[in-house]
């Protein structure tokens, strides 16, 4: 069953690039939410996914030569913390039904379920996990 409330919301990396960037796709209702009164956080498996895709075709705007120092810098700067997956992540993983077959938002299902986090993410498919999603 899905849960009602989050006690915050993590980003999915789409819409962290998004909100760093100021771009327009991002929903008129994740602006609110990244606004708003809960907490925000991002998973280093965004940084991972952004190394994998740059490496390859990459995103369809610029990203900075230097993400692995802007993204972060700013991220702390505006209160955004980090949030790690931890062996217990990797466990629920593990068991994780394979409604989607990205491993970075499988991860990300993970680290928000076992926090009580919703997800920011235009991602549908992520609703099959039962996970809170916002768009």
């Amino acid at each position: 069953m899905k849960p009602t409330t989050a006690k915050g919301w993590l980003l999915d990396t789409h819409a962290l690039l998004w909100m760093l960037h100021g771009d327009k796709r991002l929903s008129k209702k994740a602006r609110e939410l990244i606004d708003g009164n809960l907490p925000l956080y991002h998973s280093s498996a965004s940084f991972w996914e952004m190394a994998i895709k740059l490496s390859g075709k990459g995103f369809d705007f610029e990203v900075e030569d230097d993400w692995e120092q802007v993204f972060p810098e700013e991220l702390k700067r505006i209160g955004v913390p980090l949030l790690s997956p931890t062996i217990l992540d990797f466990r629920l993983l593990q068991d994780l039904p394979k409604h989607h077959g990205d491993p970075f938002d499988r991860l990300l299902v993970c680290q928000a379920t076992r926090n009580r986090l919703g997800i920011i993410s235009a991602d549908n498919s992520l609703d099959a996990y039962g996970v809170m999603r916002a768009w």
